[in-house]
């Protein structure tokens, strides 16, 4: 069980063990009547993201920003940037429309080229840790919320956001939706600096990506969003 702590903010690359990653076609993703499969989960503590507070509301979108009060962009020169993270398992019993681990690897592959010319342009980058160098961690997994508020209480794959908006299912009487978490800490003592949520609705998120180059572009779009909340950008 992993159990998410702002006393120890180990980047979410690093808490999310399960395999990892990618997007879908919404037509096979209709396809899939319902939930009625056993989705993995990691169970994280909502009381851990109490301290984001809703910065933006657009149709479908929330995003949500916690700054650190002792965070200074100037403090640091450059960034280091973890690999993007999808938590979506390989779809394996899907016939011709599941989810290779090529796919995954492409599409991973494609938004960290982007991400990082992103950090290297905005911030400067670092290989390394070291002084004055933050860390960035950066995530796209399904979430269910429990309740009013943002309170996410498990985390579900890519695809279990996707399959509740085709069905109408739901999961502990909430529909999945999308989350896009960007994490920047300092690489030496591992000190939250902020933190930024991007939450796109299952609706939304079906209604705009309807094949994996348009999830692809979205995402990367998504992530840059949360890293600019995240780093104080906007």
């Amino acid at each position: 069980m992993t159990r998410l702590s702002i006393s120890t903010p180990v980047p979410l690359v690093q808490r999310l063990c399960a395999r990892l990653l990618l997007a879908l076609l919404a037509g096979f993703l209709v396809a899939c009547a319902g939930l009625s499969q056993k989705d993995p989960t990691e169970y994280i503590d909502a009381a851990d993201y109490d301290r984001l507070k809703l910065v933006s509301t657009q149709p479908g979108v929330k995003i949500y920003r916690y700054l650190s009060p002792e965070y200074k962009r100037t403090d640091y020169r450059a960034v280091m940037a973890d690999p993007i993270v999808l938590y979506q398992p390989p779809e394996k019993d899907l016939g011709k429309t599941g989810i290779s681990g090529e796919t995954i690897y492409r599409v991973r592959n494609a938004m960290d080229i982007s991400m990082r010319q992103m950090v290297r342009k905005q911030f400067g980058i670092s290989y390394k840790p070291g002084q004055r160098v933050a860390r960035l961690s950066t995530a796209i997994t399904g979430v269910v919320i429990d309740g009013e508020g943002f309170r996410p209480k498990k985390l579900v794959p890519i695809s279990t956001v996707l399959k509740a908006a085709g069905s109408g299912a739901t999961i502990a009487g909430s529909k999945p939706q999308l989350m896009v978490e960007a994490k920047l800490l300092d690489s030496v003592s591992g000190k939250l600096l902020g933190e930024g949520v991007y939450l796109v609705s299952s609706e939304q998120f079906r209604r705009e990506v309807d094949s994996p180059d348009k999830f692809q572009l979205l995402a990367s779009q998504w992530v840059k969003a949360a890293i600019s909340v995240a780093s104080g950008l906007r």
